[in-house]
């Protein structure tokens, strides 16, 4: 440490002659200065100030989280609580995440230890739980932001202006802004598996896949890329799952695995683990089953765990 203070220590007059400045503390994410935005600005709307001001720190407060987490394991791993400036610590959060062995993923780096389950895929670290909580905690408080359902290009036996607001909620970013269109649908093109990867041949988009079974619970799944044959699964964290009975309710991935969408001639499986699937369907679109599954961290979808399908529709979120 005082051969680094040294070196530090002569790289100053340098610095200062380019008229740079060291910073000798950590970087916070936000200002500590208390001055409202709209004093700052000029503006006279002190309702629209508050609402800006509420509006931001919602949005930040994850990313603070995480912040908080980084800083606290970096500190820790060095063993001591001092940081001395801003590039240290970042460039030392840097090497952590790509270098420590708990954040490897089991593509570049297996364990000894793990091995194929049941599903034939190697399993892949779990995220850290305070990451997960940070990224997908219910309790965080969401943005109450009146939104105009999306148009639809197609007839829906199953979507309310309430199913579609609340969904849009929820969709990935490239998804956002298009209109939904309809690509399948059982009362239209028939209750067939193989007749909905044909609607979605070559198609590239998100996919929503709604189901209403005969007890009329709505339910269904945000899958990250359109459905297809594989042999092994498929898909992004963009994907999740999602149903309105007895209330509207999301789950997103957890990060356990990436057992996200397998789909062959006799079957289409959404979110796996344990022999458990979060969403089944049969080759027939005619039954159907929902159990809780790691991928997803899902209750049931539907009250019972099979179910007999009604309809089933999905869109697809591309320029009409």
């Amino acid at each position: 440490m005082p051969k680094r203070r040294t070196e530090s220590s002569s790289v100053v007059p340098q610095v200062k002659g380019r008229n740079f400045s060291l910073v000798e503390m950590d970087t916070e994410l936000w200002s500590e200065d208390t001055t409202p935005s709209a004093s700052r600005h000029g503006s006279q709307d002190g309702e629209l100030t508050e609402i800006t001001k509420e509006s931001w720190e919602l949005i930040k407060a994850p990313y603070v989280k995480i912040y908080s987490i980084i800083k606290t394991q970096t500190m820790s791993a060095d063993g001591s609580d001092e940081v001395t400036d801003t590039c240290t610590i970042t460039c030392h959060t840097v090497s952590t995440l790509r270098l420590t062995p708990a954040n490897r993923t089991h593509r570049n780096h297996p364990r000894p230890e793990e091995g194929r389950d049941a599903f034939g895929s190697s399993a892949v670290i779990p995220m850290s739980e305070e990451y997960r909580r940070a990224f997908y905690s219910s309790a965080a408080p969401s943005l109450d932001v009146e939104l105009t359902p999306p148009d639809l290009v197609g007839t829906t036996e199953i979507l309310t202006d309430y199913h579609r607001e609340a969904l849009c909620r929820h969709l990935p970013a490239r998804a956002e802004g298009y209109s939904w269109t309809l690509v399948f649908s059982t009362s239209q093109h028939g209750f067939s598996l193989n007749s909905m990867y044909r609607k979605m041949f070559k198609l590239e988009s998100p996919i929503l896949l709604v189901i209403e079974d005969t007890d009329n619970n709505v339910f269904g799944a945000l899958t990250s890329c359109a459905l297809q044959v594989s042999e092994h699964f498929y898909g992004t964290g963009e994907s999740l799952l999602f149903r309105f009975s007895p209330e509207f309710q999301v789950y997103n991935w957890t990060g356990e695995n990436l057992y996200f969408i397998k789909g062959n001639n006799e079957s289409l499986s959404i979110g796996a683990g344990d022999g458990k699937f979060g969403l089944w369907l049969d080759g027939d679109l005619y039954l159907g089953r929902s159990e809780s599954c790691k991928t997803y961290g899902n209750d049931p979808l539907t009250p019972k765990v099979d179910f007999v399908v009604k309809t089933l529709e999905c869109w697809a979120f591309v320029s009409s």
